[in-house]
């Protein structure tokens, strides 16, 4: 490669380009080969675009990859990226940690319906199926959008409703389905087990989408046996970091097709 000033820094580009030649990944000897550098070095420049979130690493298949942080980098341009992608990334960033499947899903009236999912490898692990749809009130995916919604909404909404008894443990009554509301406005994460689905439960955030776009959440879901109370908080964490990550992408996202917008002054 060609002489900068700053030889550090060059190094760091480079790679970056490099790697956004190959969404697949490279290992550390292909990035150090293709550079003409020695892995020590190409090691340590990894390592810090890593710890920086410009870069990720798969310890699974020893790959490194583009992270999440050039999608800020290149915010201006944002609006030109599909957000469901954006979302796409974040999961999959956490289905990398822990192995469970991941569902993304909009709101179609008073359904959640699935748009996309990252299905977990293990033996034992939820079914699910693009396109189907389940109720808002009894699905993690569902009580995190309508935990949005002011009170009023809610009430609303299902003025007129029967709620139908999918398990002995799915919501039964508007006033309970508000009790739920509340306490997921004040975790941030909405929780389900064994409501729709018997033995499985699931954990959910909603997502900030830019204007004019349907109302997301994405969620983890397990067998019961494989998810207690302390893996929902941690997972809900875990979603809760994303959130805040996608909110940004949707506010630069926003900002992009305002300034497309405006007219020309001069």
């Amino acid at each position: 490669m060609a002489e900068l000033p700053n030889r550090t820094l060059g190094r760091g580009l480079a790679m970056l380009e490099l790697l956004s030649q190959r969404p697949d990944g490279l290992k550390l000897y292909e990035i150090a080969d293709a550079l003409g550098l020695a892995r020590s070095t190409a090691f340590n420049l990894a390592r810090t675009l890593v710890e920086l979130d410009y870069a990720w690493f798969d310890a699974q298949t020893n790959r490194y990859t583009l992270g999440l942080k050039m999608f800020e980098v290149g915010s201006a341009s944002l609006h030109r990226l599909d957000i469901v992608a954006v979302i796409r990334n974040c999961m999959t960033e956490i289905y990398r940690q822990i192995n469970e499947t991941m569902h993304l899903g909009v709101r179609a009236e008073k359904d959640i319906l699935y748009i996309d999912k990252i299905e977990s490898t293990r033996s034992i692990r939820m079914i699910s199926y693009m396109g189907s749809r389940a109720p808002l009130y009894c699905t993690a995916l569902g009580k995190a959008i309508l935990a949005d919604l002011p009170d009023a909404q809610v009430r609303a909404l299902y003025r007129r409703t029967t709620f139908t008894q999918f398990t002995e443990h799915t919501v039964a009554t508007l006033p309970d389905l508000l009790r739920q509301l509340a306490q997921v406005r004040a975790q941030g994460y909405a929780l389900e087990r064994d409501e729709h689905d018997p033995g499985v439960c699931c954990v959910a955030v909603s997502l900030s989408a830019p204007q004019n776009h349907p109302q997301y959440a994405v969620s983890v879901s397990a067998p019961n046996f494989r998810m207690d109370d302390v893996d929902m908080d941690r997972y809900g964490r875990m979603l809760l970091v994303a959130k805040g990550k996608i909110a940004r992408y949707a506010r630069a996202l926003d900002a992009g097709e305002r300034s497309e917008g405006e007219p020309e002054k001069g």
